[in-house]
């Protein structure tokens, strides 16, 4: 059953085309609860159309705020319906459906189209999300919100304070659009001469919804009879039951019994062939005894944690009524068993949710279910739009078209180099003038030892997503006193032989969504998931490439290199960018360049011919060419596996050694730039003259810094152009952005020439705000930040472990940057207190003891957590301190 909830603004049901419209959708879609807006019909007339279009139905309406009543609340007889409250432009219930777990509210909306009658209801709907009624429960808004959210909504449309306005109040609301089908925008004039459309209608949910119904979506129908389109919410869609491919749970290991079975499943494989070979060919063997291992102990795991926690408590029944020794032991194993199970639950339910900084142990079960369901909502494909234009949405449709769509378009992003040229050895050796010594070779060329291989192994990160194998890095350092010696042996036949078995570099393509709806293949993010035995290999090389890349990159590239800060990019900017809005300056620009799908897109004979620029030894080269040119694709959807294709370019996100492949590919950028700035095709910015200063780089985060002219942007567009058809990486124009200041009209029309989009500050860089001002305490957005992470079902320890890990990690991370306003960090330790205590950051009472006393050490009495003032005191002599040291930091000379 798809149990269906629904609005629609109807625009009149006097006119009788409207109701017999409305009666052939509703008998076709046979909703249970909706809402329908703006009928203009006047008491007592709508109790004969309900009783005709909707028999044995049941109602609310508004009609005490407005002759016409705006909003209609009907019910079927099978649901379970509580009215909270009623207003000009809102009526909100309690609703139970069929066969539904819990009561969850309803809020169906009606906005004026008067900006300061819109601007009541925003604050009805801030009020109505702090109050109890919604506090911890799933919370759904549906209706006609009469105002776009961002200019994306409409034709033409600017961010102006109408915008804004109802931005801020979703924001604090903390409601957000649940994932669609159908239309992009949901009104329009039915002018054919000046058509014009709008996505006034939409459909809203806060983070407990994904809870209560994780498959749930919303569907935007056609117009039909009105203007505006039917809006439909789909609980519980029927979805096909796919094929799921192996994986590999940790909580097999808390299980005494797991270990000999693999022991024994282990050394009764024989096969032969190679080392590599001979691993894969046991994991392989070794699954199927795990399936059922799986079925037999674990199967409905929640069912089982249930059940086994019932028998705890017959068992103490029985012990409390009748104490003996032969309950007390009945009792104790029916513990043992029933503590198993629920550390496998949690475990379970934490490797889904993909959460690094929360360990299991600490009853967040919850939590993890939470976090589990929430990306399963999110990441699954409920529509895509194929090449022609065409909406698939069916899900076997979604499956066919992803089998096909999908693996064409990563086929075609991956492979193809036509047209490109390549750059000649010599030229790459004269942009690269860096040499490897004797001893670098020597380290580089040096065997890696059995003991590097085990470290590899067990330094890998916990709780990460395992590649087509299906086998975590926790499975390995979990049975390696069996696994260990021969898989010892296979890592070290790759570096002996220099050639790498295909099936250790195959790669599962996930798509992670870029935008909210996602319904394009370019709207997805491909992150490589990878086999643990390919990164280990990968880890090793990557131990000794970027022991060399510090010495190779120059200082303007702050990505992933030792002694390298993000901060000192964005300082550097903020400084160069200061007085950019300063009337009378002198001439200058930066140009913000955005490279399209850039790891996608690095050709791998670049990236070895840079190799070879820097006299690295033909060994290492051919152990990074084995790794990055011999994987093999497939695409995950929804949970199943299609295609295997192979590439001839670009490099894996989620690959260890990708990062610095990477970042060397953009040292080439980095010299050709330096050379043509040294040349004279492009001329300095006037604060960066001096240092010789041209661009900064994070990755593929490029920004160059002229002088404003358009020569000089010429120049600059022929490095790019240069630099494009060597190593792939290509410039997206339309996301590139031009900053100028001070240029005059003449110079202006000539830059204009180029295509790039002239922007102006502010403008977010590398997550932080760049500006040519000081931050305003509103700007930080703290709120939003924390209203995220308030919702989540934490223990008290949890919060304590995420204030420590997340939120500090984040706070640190805009002091090591800003001087945060003392007001800032007040309002921060604020939040973390209410967060702390109550797990809201709406709570004002509750504090148990002031947070200084929080904030002691723990043998102190206090729970180890950082004050932030002092902190950011510390970091200010962290800014200092460069100006002084004798050191080579870019901002600081």
């Amino acid at each position: 059953m798809c149990t269906k909830l629904f609005c629609w603004n109807v625009r009149g049901f006097n006119i009788s085309s409207h109701r017999r419209g409305f009666k052939k959708w509703f008998l076709l879609n046979k909703p249970l609860f909706g809402g329908l807006i703006e009928t203009h019909v006047k008491q007592p007339k709508e109790k004969k159309f309900i009783s005709n279009l909707l028999p044995g139905w049941s109602f609310v309406e508004n009609y005490e705020f407005s002759v016409l009543g705006k909003i209609w609340v009907l019910w079927d007889p099978s649901v379970k319906v509580v009215v909270i409250g009623r207003s000009l432009q809102m009526i909100t219930c309690e609703l139970l459906l069929p066969d539904s777990p819990s009561w969850f509210v309803v809020s169906i909306v009606y906005a004026s189209n008067e900006e300061g009658t819109r601007k009541e209801l925003w604050n009805e709907l801030v009020q109505l999300a702090l109050s109890p009624v919604v506090v911890g429960r799933s919370w759904i808004v549906l209706g006609d919100f009469n105002q776009i959210l961002n200019p994306e909504s409409a034709i033409n449309a600017n961010i102006g304070r109408k915008i804004r306005a109802f931005r801020s109040c979703l924001l604090d609301s903390d409601l957000y659009d649940l994932v669609y089908k159908g239309s992009s925008y949901t009104w329009w004039n039915k002018c054919s001469s000046r058509p014009l459309a709008k996505k006034i209608d939409r459909i809203l949910v806060n983070d407990h919804w994904n809870t209560l119904f994780p498959s749930a979506y919303a569907n935007f129908g056609e117009p039909d009879f009105s203007d505006h389109s039917s809006c439909e919410v789909v609980l519980d869609p029927a979805v096909l039951k796919a094929k799921r491919p192996f994986r590999f749970f940790n909580y097999f290991l808390h299980n005494p019994d797991f270990l000999q079975l693999i022991r024994e499943n282990w050394y009764s494989c024989n096969v032969s062939g190679s080392a590599m070979y001979r691993v894969s060919k046991k994991l392989k063997h070794l699954k199927l005894p795990i399936c059922c291992f799986s079925r037999e102990n674990y199967s409905d795991i929640e069912k089982r944690v249930s059940e086994a926690h019932a028998i705890v408590l017959h068992r103490q029944r029985i012990t409390l009524t009748n104490p003996s020794v032969v309950h007390a032991t009945l009792e104790l194993e029916a513990t043992r068993k029933w503590q198993i199970l629920a550390k496998a639950e949690e475990s379970f339910f934490c490797q889904k949710s993909s959460i690094s900084w929360l360990y299991e142990g600490d009853n967040n079960t919850a939590y993890f279910h939470k976090m589990a369901d929430m990306r399963k909502s999110i990441n699954t494909i409920n529509f895509l739009i194929d090449d022609f234009g065409e909406r698939i949405e069916t899900q076997q449709g979604i499956k066919e078209g992803i089998k096909e769509h999908s693996c064409n378009f990563f086929e075609s992003l991956l492979c193809g180099v036509e047209g490109e040229n390549s750059l000649a050895q010599s030229d790459m050796n004269l942009l690269l003038s860096f040499r490897c010594s004797v001893d670098q070779i020597n380290d580089l060329e040096r065997s890696f030892s059995d003991l590097d291989i085990q470290e590899a192994f067990f330094s890998l990160p916990r709780n990460k997503a395992s590649g087509p194998d299906g086998y975590s890095s926790e499975f390995f350092k979990g049975v390696w006193f069996v696994v260990g010696p021969e898989v010892t042996e296979a890592v070290q036949e790759f570096f002996r032989s220099g050639q790498l078995l295909k099936q250790w570099n195959a790669t599962t393509l996930v798509l992670i969504p870029k935008i909210t709806n996602s319904s394009k293949m370019t709207d997805f993010r491909p992150i490589s998931c990878l086999n643990t035995l390919y990164k280990v290999i990968a880890k090793l090389l990557t131990s000794r490439l970027k022991k060399l890349l510090n010495e190779v990159i120059s200082p303007s590239q702050s990505a992933f290199l030792p002694g390298r800060l993000l901060s000192e990019n964005v300082l550097l900017a903020t400084e160069i960018v200061h007085g950019y809005n300063t009337k009378n300056i002198s001439s200058r620009g930066m140009l913000k360049v955005d490279l399209r799908k850039a790891f996608d897109s690095v050709r791998w004979d670049f990236i070895i011919s840079a190799f070879r620029a820097l006299a690295v030894p033909e060994k290492f080269v051919c152990w990074i060419n084995q790794c990055i040119s011999t994987p093999y694709f497939s695409v995950m959807v929804n949970g199943s596996s299609s295609g295997f294709f192979k590439s001839n370019k670009g490099l894996r996100q989620g690959d260890p050694l990708s990062p610095y492949l990477f970042v060397l590919a953009m040292e080439v950028f980095s010299s050709l730039l330096k050379a043509r700035f040294d040349a004279g095709y492009i001329h300095y910015h006037p604060k960066t003259a001096d240092l010789s200063i041209s661009h900064l780089m994070f990755a593929d985060d490029v920004m160059v810094f002229f002088d404003g002219g358009s020569s000089s942007l010429h120049g600059i567009s022929e490095a790019l152009d240069d630099f494009a058809s060597w190593s792939g990486l290509h410039v997206n124009k339309d996301k590139t952005n031009l900053y100028l200041a001070g240029t005059d009209e003449v110079e202006a029309l000539a830059i204009s020439h180029y295509g790039f989009p002239i922007s102006t500050l502010p403008i977010r860089y590398l997550g932080l705000p760049l500006m040519s001002r000081k931050l305003k305490i509103s700007e930080y957005e703290l709120v939003k930040r924390f209203r995220s992470w308030a919702v989540k079902s934490l223990s008290f320890a949890g919060r304590v472990q995420l204030i420590t890990s997340v939120i500090t990690g984040l706070v640190n991370f805009w002091m090591s940057t800003f001087v945060l306003l003392l007001g800032c960090v007040k309002k921060i330790e604020s939040l973390c207190s209410r967060f702390l205590w109550s797990g809201s950051i709406d709570a004002s009472k509750g504090a148990k003891i002031a947070w200084s006393g929080v904030c002691l050490p723990k043998n102190e009495g206090g729970v180890g957590l950082r004050r932030f003032t002092p902190w950011n005191k510390t970091f200010y002599l962290r800014f200092i301190w460069p100006l002084f040291a004798d050191n080579d930091v870019l901002w600081a000379n």
